[in-house]
C-alpha cells in the first residue's frame, strides 16, 4: 500500500484540553481526528481518535458540507467545525449519512 500524504488541514476546534482537525490526503481520504487530555474522559486520561471517510464515500461528506468539491472539502470543515463538534463528530456523519471508519487510541 503506498503510503499517503497531508494535502490540506484546517482546524475545526480547540478549547480547554480538546483539539479537533481536519485532513484532507493524498489518496482521496478525508479524516477528522482528535486529542481530548481529559479529564473528562473515559478513565480520565488522554484519549485520540481518528475518524476516516473513504475516497468512495467523500461525495456524501460534500454534500452535507454544501461543497462541490473535495479541494473545499477541509476548508467548509475548519468553518462547520464548532457546530460538527458540538453534535458529535461521527453522530453529524451517521445523521447526514455519511459513512466513516473510527480508530482510537
Amino acid at each position: 500500500m503506498p503510503e499517503r500524504s497531508e494535502v490540506a488541514r484546517a482546524r475545526m476546534h480547540t478549547a480547554e484540553r480538546l483539539s479537533v482537525d481536519a485532513y484532507r490526503w493524498s489518496d482521496g481520504t478525508i479524516s477528522i481526528e482528535g486529542q481530548d487530555l481529559g479529564p473528562h474522559t473515559p478513565g480520565g486520561e488522554e484519549y485520540e481518535y481518528f475518524i476516516y471517510v473513504a475516497p468512495d464515500d467523500v461525495p456524501a461528506l460534500l454534500s452535507a458540507l454544501g461543497c462541490v468539491s473535495i479541494e473545499e472539502a477541509v476548508l467548509e470543515l475548519g468553518r462547520q467545525g464548532g457546530a460538527i463538534v458540538q453534535h458529535g463528530e461521527t453522530r453529524w456523519l451517521r445523521d447526514h449519512g455519511v459513512p466513516y471508519r473510527m480508530e482510537t487510541w
